[in-house]
């Protein structure tokens, strides 16, 4: 997802943090090996930043500055923090590359997800939900849909699996984090990388 005419949330696990040789290609509506955008559907990531090294947390985020500026011809979305009143809403959206679908060749689309529960930790939060994501949907969009278009609440992270004592407070949830850690990440993109 584009959220700024350089500017692409993921999840911090994806990017390969300190390793100098290594490259991110960013590919719009990636489909079999092609943008589904055309020819100048894609561009190479020149710079990160968020926070390192994280794993299904709430802080599970970076973004990527591209080289070329595809959101100047192709637009993209905004960011907005999740608001509590939201919890219980099938508003949410979930896009990503998931393994169990054609390899991750192809892309994945679920909607009217709902949060069961977000989890606050300082600027950052997990959304707690039961969508239907797999290894490879890391770094996808987590979204929602206005009047005035479309606004990541958070980024694809993972799953966690709390077991509590004989079964109680238990829970099996997927991870999307967000919260003003993510829009702050996209506030920092925005305004940096022009």
């Amino acid at each position: 997802m584009l959220v700024g005419k350089r500017a692409v949330p993921t999840a911090a696990h994806a990017v390969p943090w300190g390793a100098p040789n290594a490259s991110i290609q960013f590919v719009t509506g990636y489909f079999d090996g092609n943008s589904s955008a055309g020819a100048g559907g894609q561009s190479w990531a020149t710079a990160a930043h968020g926070y390192a090294g994280q794993d299904v947390t709430a802080h599970d985020m970076a973004v990527l500055r591209l080289a070329d500026p595809l959101g100047d011809w192709l637009g993209g979305m905004g960011a907005r923090p999740f608001d509590d009143s939201w919890r219980g809403g099938a508003y949410w959206t979930s896009v990503g590359y998931p393994g169990d679908v054609d390899n991750g060749e192809r892309p994945s689309f679920q909607s009217s997800i709902h949060v069961i529960d977000d989890d606050e930790d300082g600027d950052a939060q997990e959304l707690e939900h039961h969508a239907d994501e797999t290894p490879g949907d890391s770094g996808g969009a987590f979204f929602g849909t206005w009047s005035d278009g479309p606004y990541a609440v958070g980024t694809v992270s993972g799953f966690e699996q709390v077991s509590g004592p004989l079964g109680i407070g238990s829970e099996d949830n997927n991870i999307s984090a967000g919260g003003n850690a993510l829009t702050g990440l996209v506030n920092f993109a925005r305004t940096t990388w022009t």
